[in-house]
C-alpha cells in the first residue's frame, strides 16, 4: 500500500514540474470582445486615485490591477486616466528593462506605420486608456518591470508648440515563482521626467518647442 501511494505521489510531482516547466502566459484576447473602458468599470475590482499637485493639475485614475480572462490583456493591469486641465493628446513613454535595447525605452502608439497614426502621440483623446501584456513563462521572465509615462500636452501643430500639464507613472513588474504581474500604483510625474521624456520625442518633432506647467 505504502508503495502504491508513494507512486501516486512521484506521478503527480512530475506532472506538476512538468506543468510548471511548460506553463506560459495568456496571449493577447482578440475575441474577449469587452474593450479596455468595460473592462476596468465593469469590474468592482478597479481602484480609483485622485492625484493632483495643485492649480486644477488634477487625473483621475482607474486601476485594474489584473484584467480577467476575457479581457484584452488577460491578468495584466488596466488603466483609464482623465485630465482636469485642457489638453489635446497624450503622449506615453515606455521603460522596461528587456535585454532587446529597442524596447528598453519607447514611444508607446498604436499602428506607427498607418497613415493615420497619431505617432509619436499616443493619442488626441481626451482620455488615456491602455491595457499592455508581455509573454512570459513560470522560469522565464523577458523583463522584470514595464513602467509607462502618460503625458498629458497640449499640442499645436501650426506653431510647433507642445505644453505638458502633468503626467502619470503606472505599470508592472514580473518577478520569479510569481504566477501573476503585480501592478505598480499609479503617481505623479514632475517637470524633470518630462524633460527626460522630450529628450527622446524632439528626435520625432524637430522644430517644435515646449513648456511644463505653469510655463507658458
Amino acid at each position: 500500500m505504502f508503495k502504491l501511494i508513494f507512486a501516486i505521489l512521484i506521478t503527480l510531482l512530475c506532472f506538476l514540474i512538468i506543468w510548471l516547466g511548460t506553463w506560459k502566459s495568456p496571449d493577447v484576447n482578440h475575441s474577449g470582445g469587452a474593450n479596455i473602458h468595460t473592462c476596468i468599470h465593469s469590474d468592482d475590482r478597479k481602484l480609483n486615485f485622485k492625484l493632483g499637485s495643485g492649480g486644477g493639475n488634477n487625473f483621475d485614475v482607474y486601476l485594474l490591477e489584473n484584467s480577467k480572462p476575457n479581457c484584452l490583456n488577460p491578468y495584466f493591469p488596466s488603466i483609464h486616466i482623465q485630465a482636469g486641465q485642457s489638453h489635446n493628446a497624450w503622449v506615453h513613454i515606455v521603460y522596461t528593462d528587456s535585454k532587446a535595447p529597442k524596447w528598453r525605452v519607447f514611444i508607446d502608439a498604436a499602428n506607427i506605420d498607418s497613415p493615420g497614426s497619431a505617432y509619436p502621440f499616443y493619442t488626441y483623446e481626451q482620455d488615456f486608456y491602455d491595457a499592455p501584456l508581455w509573454t512570459y513563462s513560470l522560469f522565464n521572465k523577458p523583463i522584470r518591470f514595464w513602467k509607462g509615462h502618460a503625458f498629458a500636452v497640449k499640442v499645436d501643430h501650426q506653431k510647433k508648440s507642445i505644453h505638458c500639464i502633468g503626467g502619470i507613472e503606472w505599470g508592472f513588474e514580473l518577478s520569479d515563482f510569481r504566477l501573476r504581474p503585480k501592478s505598480i500604483h499609479p503617481q505623479l510625474l514632475n517637470k524633470e521626467t518630462w524633460e527626460k521624456a522630450w529628450q527622446i520625442l524632439q528626435e520625432k518633432l524637430p522644430g517644435y518647442s515646449q513648456t511644463y506647467g505653469s510655463e507658458s
